[in-house]
């Protein structure tokens, strides 16, 4: 014969044999027990679901709000302006609130660009092979897009996840070194970068819009997240090259001073990576010869001739006084 001894979870003691069946109070501690697992007192939840919607309050500190796709948003801060749209950082409204990026189109900006943009996004993250699951997140994630009221006028909402760790964007990095930055950390932001091309070649996709603005930096891991997919394209030899041509010339403009235009190679630059960054920049046919996984073997054994063995070299966005 099978027996069943039922106790308290809370003391231990032994409960009574109706709570096989029912709920019960504890005769020792008097917690209430029950032996199902689904059920909830109707008042724990309503005390529950007060508590998790007294978060749903607004700051009138932050910014304004505003509503996509049913789900509300306050505006915590201006982060950028780009040539289609305005980029804030924002909140999400309610019990399980969520730190987003919102993309908010120009007013002259073109029709549907970041229902475009969406719909890539979607598409890059239902790529399906063996290394997807890695370069998935040094890409955007999209949580909604749809149309908002913002500043008196109906315009175009492209809503992503917020990328946790990473800090800025390549252009504000270079606006505080003015003088451009070590070729050292150059070669790892243009390593982690042609890592992402590769992979994006071989899925099929093309980036069209390669920038510093489009390069999102997390200092502490050295990750690239690459950024504004509303030029993306299907796969093409040229469009290949196009990418790792502007991918160069964004890297040609970090190593220069911000004020000349266009960038220069500095003198203190090895001429291994020299060389290399002018093929890449200038020379079509190179490119396509070499393709991303080419590049960036070329740029890892010239930066090895030039800073010896790989080591990793601590990076600061705002340089330490």
């Amino acid at each position: 014969m099978k027996f069943e001894s039922l106790i308290c979870p809370q003391c231990g003691g032994g409960l009574p044999r109706q709570a096989l069946w029912r709920t019960v109070h504890c005769p020792f501690c008097d917690a209430l027990v029950t032996k199902c697992e689904e059920m909830v007192r109707a008042e724990d939840f309503r005390q529950a679901y007060l508590r998790a919607h007294a978060l749903d309050k607004l700051d009138p500190l932050r910014g304004p709000t505003l509503q996509c796709r049913g789900q509300r948003y306050q505006i915590l801060q201006h982060l950028a302006s780009g040539n289609r749209a305005e980029v804030y950082l924002a909140q999400r409204c309610g019990p399980q609130a969520m730190r987003v990026v919102l993309k908010i189109a120009r007013s002259n900006s073109p029709p549907d660009c970041l229902k475009r943009e969406a719909a890539v996004l979607q598409q890059l993250q239902a790529i399906n092979t063996p290394a997807a699951s890695y370069f998935s997140t040094r890409l955007p994630q999209l949580v909604a897009q749809g149309r908002t009221e913002f500043e008196g006028r109906n315009t175009e909402t492209l809503i992503l996840r917020h990328p946790a760790g990473y800090w800025g964007s390549l252009a504000q990095v270079h606006e505080n070194y003015p003088q451009g930055l070590d070729a050292r950390h150059i070669v790892w932001m243009w390593r982690r970068s042609l890592e992402m091309l590769a992979f994006l070649h071989a899925a099929g996709w093309c980036h069209g819009q390669l920038s510093s603005e489009h390069l999102l930096v997390n200092p502490s891991n050295h990750g690239i997240l690459l950024l504004g997919w509303s030029a993306a394209q299907a796969n093409s030899s040229s469009a290949q090259v196009r990418d790792l041509q502007q991918l160069a010339w964004a890297m040609r403009q970090l190593l220069s001073p911000a004020s000349l235009t266009p960038p220069t190679l500095p003198h203190q630059l090895p001429s291994a990576l020299g060389k290399i960054l002018l093929a890449a920049s200038e020379d079509d046919a190179w490119c396509a010869q070499h393709g991303a996984l080419g590049l960036d073997q070329a740029v890892k054994m010239a930066a090895r001739e030039a800073f010896g063995a790989p080591r990793f070299i601590h990076f600061y966005p705002v340089p330490r006084t």
